[in-house]
């Protein structure tokens, strides 16, 4: 549980938890803002990682510490902004993968059927109201992290007895945060409330919300700034902060989500031309706990073992139970079998001559009937997914008991940006002439041949789409592409030619959340909710 003794503003971080117990804590907390509203709430918080690479993220917990007496120290700034990371665990356990993949046409919900996750089922029927849990956590959880972003924003720079070192890199790490949390925003809910102080309750009531362009103003300002503060890399102890490189990736992601290909082809071709980072020889590595926060990651989410936590706000993922065959046992707490890839997506993989799939990132991807791990073999059927497909790309087995604990523990980092999406990115941007040697870099990884030269701009984006589809397959990023996509309704296409018919124009963005709209009457609803 994570506690937070000063909330402003309360109307836009309040959690959203579904466990009763959780739920009574929070009603007593919001009792308790007014009365701790003094304190503050960056340095309140117990945050957790596993294993030396992930120790930054282990900051003890202080109780009931004066304003005046915090951001004195070093240590003062780094636990600040390191409490700005912690609501991304939250955010990739509880709404990342419903949003990113499940309302794709990558995944179905799977699970036991009936009543198994409603919320979910919403997202996959496009159903979604604005009461869906899973949207007001992501709304919640990003204006948590912009909150605290802002204290250290606002507040490191004036303190005189931290070092210049530490001031400029905690708070290049705040920029990078508060502009990767509205660029979640943003392309969820279109409109949202732009706030770049620290507000108080009654301020918070009276936020209307920004225009987008506005939004986006403010996290490409954000990044650039993040890139001239931060380090291009760390070691020891600090290993999976932000860096300039996770700065650059994220900004060229802006500059393409927005159709400004000249900016983020210079943008990528910033960190190709770097020689940072470098595709891992093994596709795989990308999803194993001895191979986190390679040379090929810009950015991951820092979990770690937590034994048991049952919970969204815990120190470690709960994909490796959620997504993995249900009730085979191959993890901790038997497996739920939730998120469950798409026939279509299948399909995508290349082939051979045999029918047989070549793409050597197939099985580190997905579980298909036949697979096998030690004693387990895959079934052809499952509860849930009657094809036997699963996802294993957060797969850690139930031996590893250090990697996974049980519950929803486990210890291994979700990737958000990795460099073969950087010179995907570039690919796409520079065109067909300067972006193919970078796709085929790519796809030579996998064991595919170069991409047929000659191809015209239509046929290149579609063989882009496609690389990118089974490279970030399960990485949450599909729905947005489908988005981003320059035809405005090819979202709706794909999707309805998936099967999922009750998709309109509306769902281009999701509702507000209705919590929200109730403590703050400024907030407009989105068209159609």
């Amino acid at each position: 549980m994570v506690i937070i003794r000063r909330l402003a503003p309360s109307s836009l971080v309040l959690m959203s938890i579904s466990d009763p117990t959780d739920r009574r804590y929070l009603k007593k907390l919001a009792m308790q803002l007014i009365q701790y509203k003094k304190y503050i709430g960056a340095a309140l918080l117990c945050l957790w990682l596993s294993s030396c690479s992930k120790d930054f993220l282990n900051v003890q917990p202080n109780n009931f510490i004066p304003e005046e007496r915090f951001y004195k120290t070093d240590e003062d700034a780094i636990q600040a902004v390191t409490a700005a990371y912690q609501p991304l665990q939250v955010i990739y356990n509880g709404a990342a993968w419903h949003l990113g993949d499940i309302m794709s046409d990558d995944t179905d919900l799977g699970g036991g059927g009936g009543g198994d996750g409603l919320e979910t089922a919403e997202l996959d029927n496009f159903s979604v109201t604005p009461f869906n849990p899973v949207v007001s956590l992501m709304w919640k959880q990003c204006y948590i992290g912009i909150f605290r972003a802002n204290l250290v924003i606002n507040k490191i720079p004036t303190i005189t007895t931290i070092s210049e070192p530490i001031r400029k890199r905690t708070v290049g790490e705040a920029y990078f945060l508060r502009a990767y949390y509205y660029y979640q925003l943003v392309r969820l809910f279109g409109k949202v409330p732009l706030i770049t102080t620290v507000l108080t309750d009654a301020e918070s009531r009276q936020v209307e919300r920004a225009e987008i362009n506005q939004i986006y103003d403010l996290i490409k300002q954000d990044l650039a700034k993040a890139a001239n503060d931060l380090p291009n890399n760390y070691g020891g102890d600090d290993l999976g902060r932000a860096t300039w490189g996770a700065a650059k990736g994220v900004l060229a992601s802006v500059y393409l989500t927005l159709k400004d290909k000249p900016n983020a082809a210079t943008t990528a071709r910033q960190v190709i031309d770097a020689g940072i980072y470098h595709l891992n020889d093994n596709y795989g590595w990308n999803f194993d706990l001895l191979h986190e926060n390679s040379d090929e990651s810009l950015f991951e989410v820092q979990y770690r073992n937590g034994g048991e936590q049952w919970s969204d706000n815990g120190p470690g993922q709960k994909m490796n139970c959620f997504f993995a065959p249900r009730d085979q046992n191959v993890v901790q707490s038997e497996g739920y079998g939730w998120n469950i890839p798409t026939e279509d997506l299948v399909s995508k993989f290349e082939r051979d001559g045999s029918g047989n799939i070549k793409d050597k990132r197939r099985p580190a991807s997905m579980w298909m009937p036949g697979d096998k791990f030690g004693n387990y073999t895959q079934p052809d059927n499952l509860v849930g997914s009657p094809r036997g497909y699963n996802i294993r790309k957060y797969f850690v087995p139930a031996s590893n008991t250090s990697g996974d604990g049980g519950g929803w523990s486990c210890a291994l980092n979700v990737p958000v940006m990795r460099y073969s999406e950087v010179l995907l990115i570039y690919a796409e941007a520079a065109g067909p002439g300067a972006g193919k040697p970078y796709v085929d870099e790519v796809r030579a990884r996998a064991g595919l041949d170069p991409l047929p030269a000659g191809l015209s701009d239509a046929a290149y984006l579609e063989k882009i789409y496609l690389e990118r589809r089974v490279e970030f397959a399960f990485e949450m990023h599909r729905w947005y592409d489908l988005l981003r996509h320059p035809d405005p309704n090819y979202f709706i296409n794909v999707m309805k030619a998936s099967g999922k018919t009750n998709i309109t124009a509306k769902h281009r963005f999701m509702p507000i959340p209705q919590g929200e709209r109730d403590v703050n009457s400024r907030l407009t609803q989105n068209d159609g909710y």
